[in-house]
């Protein structure tokens, strides 16, 4: 596998390597760190560099997990906030139900993308079930698929959510190997410890949520049935 510096991938992506550098800490751009640097294969560079331009800048996290609980109906993670700040994450809310179903992939990848950072490891095969079934995951995007009709079936595969504070220990646990690129087969969403705290009280996350993981994959298939997932929302 053909592997670039951050200052490679920077040029060839004609942006900065800073903006480079924090496009893999944020895990929209996927690498790994060899003494200190940051290498990233030509594959990813390739896929960015072919991907359509994103619509606006992402929100926060936090204020991505907001929209998100008002498209999920989790009216009680609301609760405690300002009215201002309520009013706000209807509003986007209503923005996102608002597209076009031909605009739902663009829009939604570039409102909600900040909302976790992207991790991609290789496990043995006959780890998946397991994995899935672990407490501190939440089911999402190809794992989830299935649950609400989306007809993706994917052999093999993981993905879902998890706690900052839990990768660690589900690494060890799971002997979960990071892998970049098309050999991966689990893809984690890393949250912050202190955010979305009502996704973590289910198996499986809500529609809302699992349409937006499928609209940011690299298969045709998996953004379509995103889409679709979107529409009901």
């Amino acid at each position: 596998m053909t592997e670039l510096s951050a200052a490679e991938a920077a040029q060839r992506l004609r942006v900065s390597p800073r903006r480079v550098r924090a496009l893999l800490e944020s895990g929209r751009l996927q690498g790994r760190r060899v003494a200190g640097r940051w290498l990233v294969s030509l594959d990813q560079v390739e896929r960015r560099q072919s991907a359509p331009p994103a619509a606006g800048r992402p929100l926060s996290s936090a204020a991505a997990w907001r929209v998100l609980a008002v498209l999920s109906n989790a009216d009680e993670s609301l609760s405690d906030l300002t009215p201002p700040v309520r009013s706000r994450a209807r509003a986007r809310a209503a923005e996102l139900r608002r597209q076009q179903p031909r605009e739902f992939a663009a829009r939604w990848r570039s409102m909600l993308a900040g909302r976790a950072r992207i991790s991609e490891f290789y496990v043995h095969p006959g780890v998946v079930k397991a994995l899935l079934d672990d407490r501190r995951i939440v089911r999402s995007g190809i794992s989830a698929a299935h649950d609400y009709g989306a007809g993706l079936m994917v052999v093999g595969g993981a993905e879902g959510y998890i706690r900052s504070r839990d990768l660690p220990g589900l690494a060890a646990d799971c002997a979960l190997n990071p892998e970049p690129g098309s050999r991966a087969n689990v893809r984690l969403h890393v949250v912050k410890d202190d955010e979305a705290s009502w996704l973590f009280r289910r198996p499986a996350a809500p529609v809302a949520v699992v349409a937006a993981d499928l609209m940011e994959r690299d298969g045709p298939r998996d953004q379509a049935a995103g889409v679709k997932l979107a529409a009901r929302v």
